[in-house]
């Protein structure tokens, strides 16, 4: 971990792409936050768009391939959204310090607005995971204008092949752009209103607006239902380790509480049901915030909030009683250490004296050390062959 990163602050980077000087703002947290990959150089240099031409770029990363855009099509609209609130928070500071007025950022939902005209051109530049490149597949067909592009890009070890395979069913043409440094950028037209056969994913819950995952989960021996989108962590069942911690709560009367990368809600829901007078719910997925909050509206729980935020910035200057969270900060083996102590350190700053941080964690992972740290305190509460809840207590203001 470089220790002169602050997880909060970001960095104003500048890169070259498809010729043009780019001035960006990245932070850590975002995925390759500080590089240009070679998909977004290919997306760039392959899009031309014409001056006048409406451009959405999906899955835009800090924004380097929107500030090109904006600049490549001067007289058009740069629309653009990502389901990650990093993303969105650096675009938003280089949109505002470079007075970029032709940039549109999307955030209130993961779809286009109605209002908004039909792009002349979509780019996206591919997600981890199938099913999230499918529902953008199909958000592209439904939003641009007939004879518009969609120009796809992304590595070969992230699923290029298969996504372009995707998108050919649905389009019913493509042609491969380039292939360069292990990436492929592919070209589709939408040539008529309604695609010839529309492939079998397409009915998948999840991936056609409106649609969503339906499944049930026990709990305290109360059947609940609950919904979530592709993306979402363990979009489909209760994973273990936030069963451990649920079964670690107890009487939460009186109690406000906060639930860190929420996912589909599971955590803070089982909170408001445990009495917690206040329930407030984060995560900087937006689909997972977009489920958490159908899921507290279909069960009509009343004392929860649900924000789309970088760890606690959505909430800051609240005070909670009880913190917990199953963080959401490696992949495998590979550990955030810079997340984790963003999350760790902003707890005990969000916590009244004698409030607690619970969280669940693998066993291999080291947050026992980074709350005893911060904290001056930590303790095993509970654990099994592969979890372990791990608690401070916040002991002095």
């Amino acid at each position: 971990m470089d220790d002169k990163l602050d997880y909060y602050s970001t960095r104003l980077l500048k890169a070259d792409i498809a010729g043009i000087p780019i001035p960006y703002y990245s932070k850590p947290g975002l995925a390759d936050w500080d590089i240009i990959t070679p998909s977004i150089t290919l997306l760039a240099t392959h899009a031309r768009p014409l001056p006048h031409d409406r451009v959405w770029c999906l899955n835009c990363g800090p924004g380097a391939l929107a500030v090109a855009m904006a600049n490549m099509a001067p007289y058009g609209t740069c629309m653009v959204s990502d389901y990650d609130a990093l993303a969105i928070t650096s675009l938003q500071q280089t949109q505002t310090e470079y007075h970029i007025h032709n940039i549109h950022i999307i955030t209130e939902s993961p779809l286009l607005p109605p209002q908004i005209e039909p792009p002349d051109l979509v780019l996206l530049n591919i997600h981890k995971g199938r099913n999230l490149n499918r529902r953008s597949i199909l958000q592209a067909w439904l939003s641009l204008r007939p004879g518009g592009r969609l120009l796809i890009a992304g590595a070969n070890d992230q699923g290029i092949q298969s996504v372009i395979k995707d998108a050919a069913q649905w389009f019913q043409n493509f042609s491969l752009l380039a292939y360069k440094k292990g990436c492929r950028v592919a070209q589709f037209v939408r040539s008529a209103p309604q695609p010839g056969n529309p492939p079998d994913w397409a009915a998948q819950p999840g991936i056609a607006p409106g649609t969503w995952h339906e499944f049930q989960i026990c709990l305290d021996e109360r059947v609940h239902n609950f919904v979530s989108l592709p993306g979402v962590f363990s979009s489909t069942e209760l994973d273990l380790g936030s069963l451990l911690l649920i079964s670690s709560l107890k009487d939460l009367s009186g109690k406000k509480v906060l639930d860190v990368g929420c996912g589909y809600g599971v955590l803070g829901y089982y909170a408001a049901l445990s009495g917690a007078t206040k329930v407030d719910l984060v995560d900087s997925h937006l689909l997972a915030v977009v489920s958490t909050q159908e899921n507290i509206a279909r069960n009509r729980i009343t004392n929860c909030q649900v924000f789309w935020s970088d760890l606690l910035a959505a909430v800051s200057g609240n005070s909670y009683d009880l913190i917990i969270s199953n963080p959401p900060f490696h992949a495998g083996i590979q550990v955030d250490y810079l997340a984790s102590r963003a999350l760790i350190t902003s707890a005990i700053s969000a916590l009244a004296v004698g409030g607690v941080l619970r969280i669940v964690a693998n066993r291999f992972l080291p947050y026992d050390r980074l709350m005893g740290e911060v904290f001056g305190n930590v303790k095993i509460e509970a654990q099994n062959s592969a979890y372990r809840i791990l608690v401070s207590r916040k002991e002095t203001v």
